[in-house]
């Protein structure tokens, strides 16, 4: 496949504030070749930050549950790139995904970024992302778990205009929301 089909294969694209072109799409069943090399991309910290706990592997709970997204109603995934347009092909810089909660109209965010590409600008792109996916699947709220030591995240939130506060119960954990309006 072309570069340029393989452009037109993506639902959106944007650039990050150095001038690189990300793209944006769906999770796909070919991703999950990569999953384990995406994951390798993520420091013992990222992991931490990610999952609130040390984890060395991605399970096979995880990678089900990632599955079970790509299809269930009110679930999305979204990966973000970098297409080099040569054999290399695509480079998974970061993914960001969408579930439904037991509160009406509201969505839980969870989102990655692999370190070589933290500091660059992906993740406020990929926390744009998660608001277009809350908003196309119709919800009113999105909101996430956040550790309160993973300070880039919160500013990145903040700067989104996400409202932050300590969870009642961990005040380890942050928990940062944003009203979503409809299209």
């Amino acid at each position: 496949m072309n570069i340029r089909q393989r452009i037109l294969d993506h639902a959106r694209h944007t650039r990050l504030p150095d001038g690189t072109m990300v793209y944006l799409r769906p999770l796909r069943e070919a991703d999950f070749d990569h999953a384990q090399t995406y994951f390798q991309g993520l420091s013992a910290r990222s992991r931490y930050l990610r999952f609130m706990a040390p984890t060395k592997s991605l399970s096979r709970s995880t990678l089900n549950d990632l599955r079970k997204a790509m299809t269930a109603k009110g679930y999305a995934v979204s990966v973000a790139f970098v297409d080099h347009g040569t054999p290399r092909g695509e480079e998974r810089l970061g993914g960001a995904r969408i579930v439904p909660t037991r509160r009406r109209g509201t969505c839980e965010f969870a989102m990655s970024v692999v370190d070589a590409w933290q500091g660059h600008g992906a993740g406020t792109v990929l926390m744009k992302e998660v608001v277009h996916l809350a908003r196309s699947l119709g919800y009113h709220r999105v909101e996430g778990q956040v550790l309160s030591i993973n300070t880039r995240m919160l500013a990145v939130a903040r700067r989104l205009r996400f409202s932050v506060r300590l969870a009642p119960e961990d005040p380890g954990v942050s928990i940062v929301s944003r009203v979503v309006y409809p299209k």
